[in-house]
């Protein structure tokens, strides 16, 4: 069972993201074809429930973690993006900063980061990358399948980005000790 402010932390989180996705789906009517909107749903979701108790295994905590740090460094270089707008600033910057935060500073099982987490961590990205793909959705002017040597060399950045993010995660926590 979490503490009482562990508790409040992670559904303030839970709330950051929701009103980020609420406000970007009023903003765009195909809002569910974004990795940004769909990430931040995860975290929305999966943070009411780690409210309630935090898992023995980080492995949804790493997973949620790195899938937002794909969200927050990729958005402004890939997209042009702006950050001006409500939903933008909450679904880029503060819902991945306080993820991030959450990792690195209210969690308390760092330790039983096994080394194969940050692979396993890859699968959500890479089956929305297949739905993208797929499904033709051309949600990101960037990620431009039909242009596959400029399309490969990005997802290749992007894997880079998420395996160094996965395998941190990982020697962050192989440094910490258990904590009850």
């Amino acid at each position: 069972m979490n503490t009482v402010p562990v508790a409040l932390w992670r559904l303030v989180v839970a709330a950051g993201a929701a009103t980020g996705v609420v406000l970007a789906a009023r903003e765009y009517d195909v809002w569910w074809t974004a990795l940004s909107q769909l990430s931040n749903l995860a975290v929305a979701v999966c943070f009411v429930g780690l409210a309630l108790r935090e898992p023995r295994s980080p492995w949804l905590r790493g997973a949620l973690t790195t899938l937002m740090v794909l969200v927050g460094l990729a958005y402004v270089p890939m997209q042009n993006g702006n950050l001006w707008q409500a939903w933008s600033l909450l679904e880029h910057v503060v819902t991945p900063t306080l993820v991030v935060l959450d990792f690195v500073l209210v969690g308390r099982n760092h330790h039983a980061v096994r080394w194969w987490h940050p692979l396993t961590w890859l699968v959500p990205p890479t089956a929305y990358l297949l739905w993208y793909v797929g499904g033709d959705l051309a949600v990101y002017a960037a990620l431009d399948a039909a242009h596959p040597v400029e399309f490969g060399q990005r997802i290749a950045v992007l894997l880079g980005l998420l395996l160094a993010t996965g395998y941190g995660l990982y020697r962050f926590g192989a440094q910490r000790t258990p904590q009850e």
